[in-house]
């Protein structure tokens, strides 16, 4: 997947198509970071949800490996908000990625 930001409106774009993030933090933008990567087969590339307070892949850009986290690292994946308590809540499941089109052939950016 080819990973974009931000597009003119300030989305993240995957594989070309703009992702409305309903779950980010209210006020908070995408990314203030710009960034254009390409994510390799068997890696993930992951931002948090409230993105002005996250330590993700985008701080880690310039690092052997270039933010990305290898799938066979992930223990699990997250079902509750616990902190802030005010916010404490079940994560839901979020169609925002459900359009993203598959990635094009390796090597291709378009």
């Amino acid at each position: 997947d080819r990973v974009v930001c931000c597009d003119k409106r300030g989305r993240v774009e995957v594989n070309g198509l703009p992702v409305d993030e309903e779950y980010l933090y209210p006020g908070d933008a995408p990314s203030k970071v710009p960034f254009d990567i390409v994510v390799p087969q068997g890696a993930l590339w992951v931002m948090g949800d409230h993105r002005s307070h996250s330590r993700d892949s985008r701080d880690h850009l310039g690092e052997p490996g270039g933010g990305m986290v290898p799938v066979e690292k992930v223990v699990g994946r997250a079902d509750w908000i616990g902190w802030p308590v005010s916010r404490w809540s079940s994560v839901d499941e979020s169609g925002a990625f459900t359009r993203v089109p598959a990635p094009g052939p390796v090597g291709s950016h378009g």
